[in-house]
């Protein structure tokens, strides 16, 4: 099922065209930012993205009014994540970069998933958790700093039981946050961690970073993006 979403980010203004894409687990996001918010539509037929993302990004530059030769940029949620999903989302977004002549920015799925919980949770720490492998998750931890967020462990994955034993360890707080919760919640509780359901991690969420990223004049080339798997692909697992 699509969802049609007009967003309203308070303090934050879009002073460019930015198509997002985000693919990376679970659901297709694809979002264009406007002067006055963005339009987005969500996909949770997630397994059937290459077949589905292309008329989902028609569908979002339709009904924002916006062709892809008014794109000012592409943003890319650059993993980690399924291996098949990232591949096919990043083909998708460096395709449209190229054909249009715009830069494209990757963002971090863990630093935009914790980013985007940040008005959910300012105190502590957060965990921001994608499945990796069955019983694996991808995950690090991050504090409030600011308007963002700061490191505190890097990305990596690693079995349940571990990020059980992560947080338990922590003096701080924590939060952990994931699209679903379910197989997570005996980890929390048991470690005395909170749990967000990132159902409010979209497409969207990237557009922060990409803003960021082109206000600097750092956009990286075509060529160099690169999705972050963040572990080797082995055929069957």
């Amino acid at each position: 099922m699509c969802h049609l979403f007009i967003f309203d980010f308070c303090l934050l203004t879009f002073s460019r065209k930015i198509l997002a894409i985000e693919c990376t687990h679970q659901c297709i996001s694809v979002a264009v930012s406007l002067p006055d918010g963005a339009v987005e539509r969500t996909l949770h037929e997630w397994r059937r993205t290459a077949e589905s993302i292309v008329p989902l990004l028609d569908s979002v530059l339709a009904e924002s009014g916006a062709g892809r030769e008014a794109i000012d940029a592409v943003a890319v949620s650059s993993g980690p994540g399924s291996f098949t999903a990232l591949r096919i989302g990043m083909a998708t977004a460096k395709g449209i970069a190229f054909g249009v002549g715009c830069p494209l920015v990757p963002v971090s799925t863990i630093e935009a998933l914790a980013f985007s919980a940040l008005g959910r949770m300012r105190s502590g720490l957060l965990m921001p958790v994608v499945p990796a492998r069955k019983g694996e998750y991808y995950y690090a931890l991050y504090a409030p700093a600011g308007d963002g967020v700061r490191e505190e462990s890097p990305v990596t994955y690693a079995p349940v039981a571990v990020l059980k034993d992560v947080l338990a360890e922590r003096k701080e707080p924590c939060m952990l946050v994931a699209r679903d919760t379910a197989p997570l919640q005996a980890v929390a509780e048991e470690a005395g961690a909170g749990m967000l359901k990132a159902d409010f991690f979209t497409a969207a969420s990237l557009f922060p970073f990409a803003e960021k990223t082109l206000a600097s004049g750092a956009s990286p080339s075509l060529e160099s993006v690169t999705p972050d798997y963040q572990q080797k692909f082995r055929p069957g697992g």
